[in-house]
């Protein structure tokens, strides 16, 4: 931080994490005092208003007042200069976070005098509301989870604001426009800020791993909320104050504006991971030059129009019907228009559309960019398979590689991993299934049978047990090898000495243990059978090995297939477990490198098997490296895929 006063709030952030328990309120009132000015002032208190509501007394009060001198002890104010509450805590706790939730909503339902109009003047009446803690019993993401819990049993201006915990990061909300990355913070709207036009808007609620520079991003949060609650008040900026602080955060969930202005929960169809928006629809002149694309975007109880191209949209929404342009209004953004949310449903829109081909120059037509959406399995993301190494990894990937031209290098090594180890899947248990029918059948007597001294069999599995042998070996040593191995290159990894003779491979993970020791005794371990899977390939490849054929023997009358067998294990047995350890590989290997490469304040956690979600039963995701979820290290393990 280069800001004098950034540096100034970080140190004093520091020395509140070391005051005592009893003076933890008092210290933080003392602090605030130094960097508020004229006509702020913090103490301990509650506050009324003018109909007899009152609060408990709260350990931070900020409210303006004409006096020069701070009052002696606790005191109250009224609702009408109360610019903020912060319940104050040393440890937070469940049943603390509800309690001081509750207290919180409690302070923001006080009634307030009309504010003053003020033009020119962005202004607030509304009371922020702040939890704050030195440290917390649960983990970041665990504290966001129950304040969405609360937050959806009441309304949104009762909602608290910020919890900050000091010595691990912030929860709070940031504005999030359609087709945009999260903003800048979102504080609560002045009391009817919205009117009749609901701004086009996801409020998301976002978990940023801030540490130590946590106090910094309070203040900065508070004073910004401060100086539009009283206009001209001798206070920071509060952009210097958060200068140098972590920028990147977690979203946790999303809310919007309904047509109602209450902020409510965004469908959990509409998320990004699951939502395909509708068309675009071209808006072309008379020589089928592009002018700009609409597209309908769905809302809660309505709809939103977002244009891009060089046409006004507020010239095109004249031709919807004229009652449904109550609430029109635009916001501009760098790359597009967006209306803000109307009360129109896909009909509507198409019915705007219709309008502006019959009553113009100009021709609509369906964008003819083609998405192919091909089927590569009949497993989606309900299969741990897929939903672990396609779904899971990428997530994790999206976080490592915000550049899509890295991003893509990343795509690039991992296609080969993802494109082939399925295909070695599908031949595993083509081959088991081919075995096992083979030896239901002969069992039964339906193709086998004694004739004498001959045995008599109607049907040979051989030549398809050797393509399907040959070619998993081929595909899983070639995701092992080269997948792999150029996965690891393009995050400054190196695997390529598991693939070595012994003693350079013993000098390699030798080295490596002194920098990733857990990688090392992976690797190690892998080493057991990776080696099998590679001599068993090289055999088939460069020395003609073929698997041996089926055997039959009699016993009794009765006839018995014996499994032909791959480095002294049946080869229905080896292809299972064989391919078993590799997946394990790809996804612990691609992990480990993905979570070495994460940004400051970021890890990986493992999900524990019985609280993964049936529709998409992913393994890890984000979490923080200071306050967040257990974090994840490397282990070579015995148990299955489908069990880990």
């Amino acid at each position: 931080m280069t800001a004098a006063i950034a540096n100034a709030v970080y140190d004093a952030g520091q020395k509140l994490l070391a005051v005592n328990v009893r003076d933890l309120a008092q210290a933080l009132n003392e602090t605030l005092n130094q960097f508020l000015g004229w006509p702020y002032r913090a103490a301990i208190g509650a506050a009324a208003d003018s109909e007899g509501n009152k609060t408990d007394t709260f350990g931070t009060l900020l409210y303006t007042t004409s006096q020069s001198q701070p009052e002696a002890g606790p005191l109250s104010v009224h609702a009408d200069v109360l610019g903020s509450v912060i319940d104050v805590s040393d440890t937070l706790t469940v049943e603390g976070l509800r309690s001081m939730y509750e207290r919180i909503a409690c302070a923001k339902r006080l009634k307030k005098t009309s504010p003053p109009n003020l033009p020119g003047f962005p202004h607030t009446t509304i009371t922020l509301g702040i939890i704050s803690a030195r440290d917390a019993i649960l983990p970041l993401e665990e504290l966001a989870k129950e304040l969405d819990r609360l937050n959806q049993e009441h309304p949104h201006c009762e909602w608290t604001d910020m919890i900050a915990v000091l010595s691990k990061g912030t929860i709070n909300y940031a504005g999030q426009f359609p087709g945009e990355d999260p903003s800048g913070d979102f504080l609560p709207p002045a009391e009817g800020a919205t009117g009749s036009l609901i701004p086009p808007m996801y409020i998301v609620m976002m978990v940023r791993p801030s540490g130590v520079h946590t106090f910094n991003r309070m203040c900065s949060f508070l004073l910004a909320h401060l100086r539009i609650f009283s206009p001209g008040a001798n206070i920071p900026n509060w952009a210097e104050i958060a200068e140098g602080t972590p920028k990147l955060g977690m979203t946790i969930c999303g809310y919007q504006f309904n047509l109602s202005g209450q902020v409510v929960p965004v469908p959990r169809q509409f998320y990004n991971d699951r939502y395909i928006p509708p068309r675009p629809f071209r808006i072309e002149d008379d020589q089928g030059n592009l002018l700009s694309t609409l597209q309908f975007l769905p809302w809660q109880d309505g709809g939103v129009i977002r244009s891009i191209g060089k046409l006004p949209l507020d010239g095109l929404l004249v031709f919807l019907e004229s009652d449904r342009l109550k609430k029109a209004g635009l916001v501009r953004l760098p790359n597009a228009q967006l209306s803000y949310v109307l009360p129109i449903a896909l009909e509507d829109f198409k019915g705007l559309l219709q309008r502006i081909q019959r009553q113009t120059n100009m021709t609509v037509r369906v964008d003819p960019t083609q998405f192919i959406v091909q089927k590569v399995s009949d497993e989606g993301s309900s299969s741990p398979f897929y939903a672990r190494l396609f779904l899971g990894n990428l997530r994790l990937r999206d976080m490592v590689f915000p550049d899509p031209a890295r991003r893509l290098e990343f795509d690039k090594a991992y296609e080969l991993v993802v494109m082939t180890l399925p295909n070695a899947r599908t031949t595993s248990q083509q081959l088991i299934k081919l075995w096992a029918d083979h030896k239901r059948k002969v069992a039964s007597g339906e193709i086998a049978r004694t004739r004498g001294i001959q045995v008599e069999i109607d049907e040979s599995i051989d030549n398809e047990l050797r393509q399907h042998t040959e070619a998993f070996l081929v595909s899983t040593a070639r995701v092992l090898k080269q997948g792999m191995q150029d996965v690891a290159k393009v995050v400054q990894g190196n695997i390529g000495f598991l693939f070595q003779k012994s003693v350079p491979f013993e000098k390699e993970v030798y080295e490596l243990e002194k920098s990733d020791p857990n990688l090392a005794k992976y690797l190690r371990d892998t080493r057991q059978w990776s080696e099998r899977l590679i001599e068993d390939r090289n055999a088939i490849e460069h020395n003609g090995w073929l698997l041996p054929r089926v055997k039959y023997v009699e016993t009794s009358g009765a006839v018995h297939a014996v499994e032909p067998q791959i480095s002294g294990q049946s080869v229905s047995e080896y292809v299972n477990s064989m391919m078993d350890r590799v997946t394990c590989f790809v996804e612990d290997v691609t992990a480990h490198y993905l979570q070495g490469s994460m940004p400051a304040g970021f890890s990986i956690t493992e999900i524990p098997l019985a609280q993964r979600v049936p529709e998409a039963p992913e393994r890890f995701r984000l979490t923080f490296t200071n306050g967040g979820l257990p974090i994840w290290r490397i282990a070579y393990h015995e148990s299955t895929f489908e069990e880990t």
